[in-house]
């Protein structure tokens, strides 16, 4: 059995720790979120790129995120330095990371073969970087305890940090880029804005999270990358999350991507779709605790598919509010936000308990590969499903600054509904089937202390 000596899993960790854990995705998220709410929007609206070159570039750059996250996880669980194994990528990549960020937004507008190289150069320079950075981080909620509730708190304060994040880009990015010129200039300088503030977080954060990730001399070694990947093919508590983070990825991903459009087109007022992303993300906030309640109280799977409801109900009565006025469209999208807040506590608590499984079950553990598996499902579906949506809206007649036919906006609303419809079918079947309750996690803990006792 593979094991290393991990004394920093004590359940009683202070609110402070916990804190300097979970801010770090308020970091992120000043990345994630207009990268993923508004760069599509800003390739096709405020560069003029065609919708498929847009969705092509964002797809393939994705997907090659994806690809590199279990590579990143390897290299992470096999690194040893004076800075621990995790935190050198955050106090040396989030500098970095910030630059390549803020390119993203220095590319020159026009449909120009130029300006189409600088947008995919720029938007693969950024994803690697990312990738990077970002996968140490999530393993580190596994590294730095094996107590399930204390993980939960983790979630619920990493989920809350995201979702605030969320709502400072989902209702600021807009009006900010309109303040500082609007065009390219405005948003290179809200750019610039949120990666001076991402950067302070996550070097604070490296600072945080500093006793909990340091160099132990009586860690062992990683495990080959065999006995790694042995380990993975028996976890299948793992493949039925990431099938199901996959799933949710994809078809959230059109519905997300095309507010924009639809309160641009179908509603006549750009400014509402901003207002109504930072809605969405309000919402999640004020439910992300009550749900990392749920997970703490009754297990996670529990909370997952309770989750579901909501976000199937309000995805209803979206389509029956078309035409309705906005209100009702707001009311709508607040009722898919609460389930929302399900999937962002669930899906990032679990993983690390599927780390354990794995260590249970073959003596193997690997927490970064296992997230970097992970965050490759869910990229390759957000990169797939916003490839597709690119692909769709010139299919159906897209263009951009133009009035859309009513067959186009027809389309437009028929996609918004029935690709999440579908995807939330399907992830209830892949969570119904979870395995690991907290009564079994507890079990599957305890059994590999005594075997770590007896070795």
């Amino acid at each position: 059995m593979v094991m290393g000596k991990l004394d920093v899993g004590a359940s009683g960790l202070s609110f402070s720790r916990k804190l300097a854990v979970g801010v770090g995705d308020f970091g992120f998220n000043l990345y994630w979120q207009p990268a993923s709410l508004y760069l599509l929007y800003f390739y096709t609206d405020v560069l003029k790129l065609p919708p498929a070159v847009a969705g092509g570039i964002y797809m393939i750059a994705l997907i090659w995120d994806a690809i590199l996250d279990p590579i990143v996880g390897l290299t992470a669980d096999r690194t040893r330095s004076r800075f621990g194994r995790y935190r050198p990528y955050l106090l040396f990549g989030a500098p970095v990371l910030a630059i390549a960020f803020i390119l993203l937004f220095v590319v020159p507008g026009a449909s120009s073969p130029q300006a189409v190289l600088l947008a995919g150069a720029t938007h693969f320079l950024f994803r690697t970087l990312y990738a990077i950075v970002s996968v140490p981080y999530a393993a580190l909620t596994a590294r730095i305890t094996r107590d399930a509730a204390v993980r939960a708190d983790i979630t619920g304060i990493r989920m809350v940090s995201a979702t605030l994040a969320g709502v400072l880009v989902a209702t600021l990015t807009l009006p900010l880029a309109q303040m500082f010129g609007g065009g390219r200039n405005g948003w290179t300088a809200v750019a610039s804005l949120y990666a001076a503030v991402a950067t302070i977080v996550l070097l604070c954060t490296a600072q945080g999270v500093r006793p909990f990730d340091r160099p132990t001399d009586g860690e062992a070694a990683s495990p080959p990358i065999n006995e790694k990947l042995r380990a993975t093919a028996a976890n299948w508590p793992l493949f039925l999350v990431l099938g199901a983070v996959a799933v949710s990825s994809f078809s959230g991903t059109v519905f997300q991507k095309n507010l924009l459009y639809y309160f641009k087109y179908v509603v006549g007022d750009a400014s509402l779709g901003g207002g109504a992303l930072g809605f969405c993300a309000i919402v999640s906030a004020v439910f992300v605790p009550v749900f990392a309640l749920v997970a703490r109280r009754w297990g996670k799977r529990r909370a997952w598919l309770i989750g579901i409801v909501p976000s199937l109900a309000g995805l209803i009565l979206w389509r029956l509010a078309d035409g309705q006025g906005t209100g009702a469209l707001f009311v709508a999208l607040g009722i898919m936000s609460m389930g929302s807040a399900a999937y962002y506590v669930c899906f990032w608590a679990m993983l690390p308990d599927t780390v354990e499984y794995a260590e249970w079950k073959t003596g193997i553990r690997s927490e970064s590969f296992a997230f970097g598996l992970a965050m490759l499902g869910q990229k390759a579906a957000l990169g797939l499903g916003a490839g597709l949506l690119g692909i769709l809206l010139a299919h159906i007649g897209y263009v951009a600054d133009a009035v859309q036919s009513p067959e186009t906006l027809a389309d437009l609303k028929a996609m918004m509904f029935w690709f999440p419809f579908a995807g939330a079918i399907v992830t209830a079947m892949l969570i119904g089937f979870y395995p690991i309750t907290p009564k079994r996690h507890l079990q599957m803990v305890e059994e590999i202390a005594a075997r770590g006792a007896t070795s």
